[in-house]
């Protein structure tokens, strides 16, 4: 039951502790990347605006942690053949110098992590789309820690996948995304052209078009705007008493990219749903707190920044 912060320097881990950060998540590029691969990414952010800026940068966030967890998400949907092996020693290297765990995704350096005796640190990406208990049954009998469970999964899809002997990890606040990420066959690095019209919708509604307009809207934090402060982007806050009871064991704040003051809020907020589903509130206790910090309450009530909107499911008239 912990919440999971996104960081990109050292000097963001103190304030996010203080906001409430019970463990980390980061991205690092392996020295030399570039040069051998160009423009590919070894994590799911770009490493530019996301990552971790140097090893030594890494070496103070595991300091200042102060034995919290670290995980380092080398997650990118898939590599060269040739950066595998790359990967898979400079993981291992991350692991001898205090990361807590790996966030990987593609399958030939999961098993080239799982071979070199790494497997119990192995966190598997969101882009790995585990979406039912079978696969991830895989994963745990290839002696893997956690999984991330895709943002798309309704409540009582989470609540059948759960396995004993695995953790389970679910997003919790921000960045949306238009399509099931790990079956999405585009990168970042292109832009978010995802977010974009193309050709073909001449025999869909205008009100249709508009909705869906609206919709990606909401995934972009409502055009990255803030409410008191707070981001007014996708969330699961009311959803955590449900996810405590199906057993999750860490909540995702996304957006290692973005601002210190809006990690801050972000995780400020996600603490206080935390310790008010611990205390015992219910899902309407914990909107009426979040409306009345982020304002905006036409947001909650009409569902439209939810992550679990099953959380609400409204009963049709028979009329």
């Amino acid at each position: 039951m912990k919440i999971l912060a996104p960081l990109r320097h050292s000097d963001e881990v103190v304030p996010l502790l203080e906001a409430g950060a019970d463990e980390f998540f980061c991205g690092l590029t392996p020295p030399d990347w570039e040069t051998r691969f160009g423009q590919a990414w070894a994590n799911r952010r770009a490493p530019q605006s996301a990552g971790v800026p140097d090893g030594a940068d890494f070496e103070r966030i595991i300091i200042r942690a102060e034995n919290r967890p670290v995980y380092v998400a080398l997650n990118a949907p898939g590599f060269p053949s040739e950066a595998v092996a790359i990967l898979s020693s400079f993981g291992a290297d991350l692991l001898n110098r205090g990361a807590a765990g790996l966030i990987v995704a593609d399958m030939d350096l999961l098993q080239a992590l799982i071979e070199a005796g790494h497997g119990s640190y192995l966190h598997l990406s969101s882009l790995a789309t585990c979406i039912n208990a079978g696969a991830a049954k895989f994963y745990r009998d290839l002696g893997m820690r956690r999984i991330i469970l895709p943002r798309h999964l309704t409540l009582s899809e989470i609540e059948a996948i759960q396995i004993p002997d695995m953790e389970f990890e679910t997003f919790l606040l921000n960045d949306g995304c238009v399509f099931e990420e790990g079956l999405c066959a585009t990168t970042h690095a292109a832009g978010a052209f995802c977010t974009l019209d193309g050709e073909g919708d001449e025999m869909v509604s205008p009100e249709t078009r508009e909705r869906y307009a609206f919709w990606k809207w909401t995934l972009n934090h409502c055009g990255c705007r803030t409410g008191n402060d707070y981001p007014m982007g996708p969330c699961g806050l009311c959803a955590i008493p449900r996810l405590l009871r199906a057993g999750i064991a860490s909540f995702k704040v996304v957006g290692r990219e973005a601002s210190l003051p809006r990690k801050e809020a972000s995780v400020r907020i996600a603490a206080l749903a935390l310790c008010l589903a611990r205390e015992g509130a219910g899902p309407e206790d914990i909107r009426q707190a979040v409306i009345d910090l982020r304002g905006s309450p036409q947001m909650c009530e009409e569902r439209h920044l939810c992550y679990y909107p099953d959380l609400w499911e409204r009963k049709e008239s028979v009329c």
